[in-house]
């Protein structure tokens, strides 16, 4: 595990993120180092005081908000400048400390591009990214690049790049204190069997499936448990407020959210079988790792899925059942209602989760750090 370092990890989307593996990550790292979150996009004027955000307080984690310095900011090449100017004081202010700069999303390939003495750069790869530019140029930026799937790795030896992709064998997710899981009932109805998806409702689920589903099966309960979650440009093309609104029409589903981890664990238990029901003509679905695989695990729950590259690796086989068609999806259902998993099969899935925890995967890379 590292150190006595400094970390620093530009946050894009919000905190508390149903996506949480920078606020994960960041916690894990904050036991034994001083970690920055630098919020570079609520970044405010400094002659407006009154434009500071205030953030949650964590042991060893300390919210920076970018400061901007020129004026007209509107114009891309003050902006551009302000953005360079306000990282380059702040890396000047900790030039003595020992550091990382931890990455996780391209668009921050030029602070990658800043030297600072002590620094290791690395970019911490979790998806599959459209913006193949701006990521060569992070790659070719960094000291170390880090991939969470085989399918990332065998994605990335494809391009022209002056680094290979390190293959760690841990997505990382939440492992719970068993003791700490709520018991969550639920109002399913008499003999109503529970099919369930925890995560973000959001252009990337394949939602003409789901109404397909649903509709066929009116003595199903499907449960709905995550945030909606906007995005503009996507949402225009894939429909998605129409749809989530004609799935919520039906009687036999139910949408709800809550941001407790162990209130979500306790609603998974309710679940006969979990659904990753991803739109896998998206090609970021398609190379995706979803952490609610391991999630469902941890719980002992069977799980169909679209075929995702990374879950056709062999540790996942009599695991989960991955459907092509939207017919399999009924077939694949029906079969693990019929056919509950062993105890033996249970335990496997929870080993498997155990070793995809962020602690798993942060001592992972510290290691690999260590001695290279």
């Amino acid at each position: 595990m590292l150190k006595n370092k400094v970390i620093i990890i530009p946050i894009e989307n919000a905190w508390n993120h149903s996506a949480d593996f920078l606020r994960q990550t960041a916690l894990v790292l904050s036991k034994h180092n001083l970690v920055y979150i630098y919020d570079h996009n609520n970044h405010y004027f400094f002659g407006k005081k009154n434009r500071k955000n205030v953030y949650p307080t964590y042991k060893n984690i300390i919210f920076h908000q970018a400061k901007y310095y020129l004026p007209f900011e509107r114009f891309k090449i003050i902006d551009k400048f302000n953005r360079w100017l306000s990282f380059k004081l702040f890396l000047e202010k900790h030039r003595r400390a020992d550091k990382i700069l931890w990455i996780f999303y391209p668009n921050y390939y030029d602070f990658a591009q800043m030297n600072s003495q002590k620094m290791l750069k690395i970019y911490d790869c979790v998806d599959y990214s459209e913006n193949h530019q701006e990521e060569n140029i992070l790659i070719n930026s960094v000291d170390y690049f880090f991939v969470n799937s085989k399918a990332l790795k065998n994605l990335y030896t494809k391009r022209e790049l002056n680094k290979q992709a390190i293959y760690i064998s841990a997505q990382g997710f939440f492992q719970p204190d068993d003791k700490k899981i709520k018991s969550v009932p639920l109002k399913k109805g008499k003999n109503k069997v529970v099919i369930g998806y925890i995560g973000g409702l959001n252009y990337r689920l394949n939602y003409p499936l789901l109404d397909q589903l649903i509709s066929n099966h009116p003595e199903w309960l499907f449960v709905f448990y995550g945030p909606e979650q906007n995005n503009v440009e996507k949402d225009k093309v894939y429909h998605t407020q129409k749809w989530i609104k004609k799935l919520k029409q039906h009687k036999n589903t139910l949408f709800s959210y809550s941001s407790d981890r162990y209130f979500i664990y306790g609603l998974i238990k309710n679940f006969d079988v979990a659904i990753i029901p991803y739109n896998t003509d998206i090609i970021f679905n398609k190379y995706c790792y979803p952490m609610k695989i391991f999630e469902y695990f941890y719980m002992g729950k069977p799980v169909v899925t679209n075929p995702i590259v990374e879950l056709n690796l062999q540790k996942f086989n009599n695991l989960i059942k991955i459907s092509k068609e939207n017919n399999d999806w009924e077939k694949n259902i029906e079969y693990f209602l019929k056919n509950k998993l062993s105890a033996q099969k249970k335990q496997v899935q929870k080993t498997l989760a155990k070793n995809n925890s962020w602690e798993y995967k942060l001592n992972a890379i510290g290691k690999y750090l260590l001695l290279n």
